[in-house]
Order: structure tokens, then sequence, then C-alpha cells
């Protein structure tokens, strides 16, 4: 359900803005196809791609994440706290860098992780 809903809220961005899902694509910084593939569900939109389509579209990247569903299955309360002393050292740190800092950071991490979960299911 959540897909559609994001499906709905880019074609409607679209028609208001006046432009092709292509050049939606390139003008929110992404490969052309990009918006054409998520909205053919060839496969799931990242919260790299989100945050590129949420800053060029002028919204909150949060509600592009709930839109793909991204947050449906998250738990944010206490028992989610990093474990690993040594991560909750560095995320201490992180979070003491300027925002450009810790944009590149996460986005370095989300890379890391996808590589990681697509590159080692053989």
């Amino acid at each position: 359900m959540a897909q559609k809903e994001l499906e709905d809220f880019l074609r409607e961005q679209c028609r208001e803005r006046r432009v092709t899902l292509r050049g939606l694509s390139v003008k929110s910084g992404l490969s052309p196809g990009t918006v054409h593939h998520i909205l053919k569900r060839k496969y799931q939109p990242t919260v790299f791609t989100l945050n590129k389509l949420a800053d060029y579209l002028g919204v909150k990247r949060e509600y592009l994440w709930q839109l793909a569903g991204l947050l449906e299955d998250m738990d944010y309360g206490t028992a989610t706290a990093i474990s690993d002393p040594q991560l909750r050292f560095h995320f201490s740190r992180v979070d003491k860098l300027p925002k450009a800092s810790k944009t590149l950071i996460i986005n370095v991490i989300e890379a890391l992780i996808i590589f990681l979960e697509t590159g080692m299911k053989t």
C-alpha cells in the first residue's frame, strides 16, 4: 500500500511541475529512469534516492520515507538502542559534526549497508 502512495505522490508532483518521470529523476540528481523503476516496482527506493527526490520536491525526507514504507517496521524505542559500545562512541562523535559532514557519513554508511546486503548474498 505504501508503494502506491509514493507512486501517486510522485505522479502528482510531476503533473504539478509539468515534468516527465525522467525529468524528475534528472532534476533530482538521479540517473535517468530511476523514478520510472521505482514506480514500476523494479526495486525498492533507497533512503539516498528518496532524500534526493525530497530535496528537489521541497518536502521533508521522512515524508517520502513514510510513503515508501521504510518507516513502517522501524521501532525507535529504547529497545533499538545501539548495543555495541564502539558504535555508540562513533555515532556520538558523528552527532557533534556539522550537518554536511553528518550527511556524508550517513550516505557512506547507507552505501556500505546496501553493498553488503546485496553483494554478500551469493
